[in-house]
């Protein structure tokens, strides 16, 4: 795969603002096909080596090296794995991955010994020290292979946990995960989800991804100065980069792709092992290796994956039974013992729905999926309220609460949901106090902040009045 991207220098010294801008939330990802899922990987038995430094790996008639850091593992429990990739480079002493035993690379080895992960830090195997400099994103199909060739030497040798897999790439180590590691042949990862730093465009998928990847928590973090001018080239913005390859990935179905803006920060600003650390909260705690046995047998593929991501038994209990299919356009669901159930669709990520939530009781009073389809995502707060979306063929069902209004349905893929959506959703109209209601010139919504939307069946317009 080629793509223009253009040589940006690796950091030199960090410090961290964390005044932090979140994306809005954004609507559901767009229907993908069915994608087989990967084989499930089985609790690791086999022990990680010691930490070592430069440790040589050749595949593909390329030859290079890795750190592998392993200090503080625990071998009795799965072994996760994080990957960074660092920024291009002209010499090896504008690099950190030239010095392992440094304190970034350590604070990092560090955040990921938190989720039981071993760090690797693969040395790129690009040689040329002239135009661009040594980079990950030149030749990006062959460093392609040579990662991956990489990683199936260490979870073939060390039995590592793919449900528990972290990516992390600064600049051009961004790039090549977001242009390549996560865009082809990517469906090996079961779990888990990636720190974009500086940078992290993208041009789509080249492999479809399957539920498992989209539904990875992946990160785009960018400084606010980190725009034109700010490094080389100077017409290169890895802020614009970030957002625009947020953007793609949100459009390709990744549910929880966000993009953070990091105040006063520049392309050399980034505190790294920060950044990973505050992502890495998105993944449980390791458990036992016989809590992972228990379940291995009933809970599988997609639904494993995100079972096991956020929270597992402690949080949603022991599976009532194995998958069941609804009957209702290709879809499986699976019960927990904490009342809450777990549906996936050849549409959607695997997602829960809590029972004991209003929104997920007018969600069976509605007739479960055949009314508003399958959940996108786990129920999400909102300002004031709740929200969780539904995807029922091409239409996306936005179920929506609050202690004053209860639970309504604004229908993101009509006219009078793109206007909510276009005018602040509940932050302007304020939360839908009815469903959508037929009237004489198409369909009418009334919302709490006064707002009365109506959709004109002969113009496709809608006008907002006071109610």
């Amino acid at each position: 795969m080629r793509f223009l991207r253009s040589f940006v220098l690796p950091s030199a010294a960090l410090s961290l603002g964390l005044v932090v801008s979140l994306a809005p939330a954004a609507t559901a990802a767009p229907a993908s096909p069915h994608i087989a899922e990967a084989p499930v990987v089985q609790v690791a038995t086999a022990n990680p080596p010691a930490t070592t430094y430069f440790k040589p790996f050749s595949a593909h008639g390329m030859k290079s090296s890795y750190h592998i850091y392993t200090d503080g593992i625990d071998r009795s429990k799965p072994v996760g794995v994080m990957f960074y990739f660092g920024g291009d480079y002209w010499k090896t002493s504008e690099t950190w991955v030239h010095n392992p035993g440094g304190s970034q690379l350590k604070a990092m080895a560090s955040e990921a010994r938190k989720k039981n992960m071993i760090l690797v830090v693969p040395i790129s195997p690009d040689k040329k020290t002239t135009g661009d400099g040594i980079t990950w994103w030149e030749d990006i199909d062959k460093n392609g292979q040579y990662f991956r060739s990489l990683k199936d030497s260490l979870v073939n040798s060390y039995g590592l946990d793919t449900t528990r897999v972290w990516l992390a790439g600064y600049s051009g180590g961004a790039e090549f995960i977001t242009y390549e590691v996560l865009a082809d042949q990517q469906n090996w990862i079961r779990g888990g989800g990636a720190t974009i730093i500086g940078g992290g465009g993208a041009n789509g998928m080249q492999t479809a991804p399957n539920a498992a990847v989209r539904g990875l928590s992946i990160t785009w973090h960018a400084g606010s100065k980190d725009v034109v001018g700010n490094t080389n080239p100077p017409e290169w913005s890895a802020k614009s980069a970030a957002a625009q390859g947020q953007k793609v990935y949100k459009n390709a179905g990744f549910g929880r792709a966000t993009l953070r803006t990091l105040q006063g920060v520049d392309h050399y600003g980034y505190n790294h092992p920060a950044l990973i650390g505050h992502d890495l909260k998105a993944v449980p705690n390791v458990g036992g290796t016989t809590a992972v046995a228990q379940t291995s047998s009933l809970v599988k593929g997609a639904i494993r994956t995100s079972y096991l991501n956020t929270g597992g038994a402690a949080k949603y209990g022991q599976p009532t039974s194995a998958e069941r299919r609804t009957g209702f356009l290709g879809g499986v669901y699976q019960g927990f013992t904490r009342g809450y159930t777990y549906y996936w669709s050849p549409q959607t990520a695997a997602a829960p729905v809590k029972w004991s939530g209003a929104i997920g009781a007018s969600f069976k009073n509605a007739g479960y999926e055949r009314a508003w389809g399958y959940p996108a995502h786990a129920e999400r707060s909102a300002s004031g309220g709740a929200y969780q979306d539904y995807r029922r063929g091409g239409v996306v069902n936005r179920a929506m609460w609050s202690p004053k209004t209860g639970v309504r349905i604004v229908k993101m893929t009509g006219g009078i949901g793109a206007a909510w959506r276009a005018a602040g959703y509940e932050r302007n109209w304020g939360y839908p106090v009815t469903n959508e209601y037929t009237v004489a010139r198409g369909v009418q919504q009334k919302f709490s902040n006064g707002r009365v939307a109506t959709w004109d069946r002969s113009t496709g317009r809608v006008t907002v009045t006071r109610g």
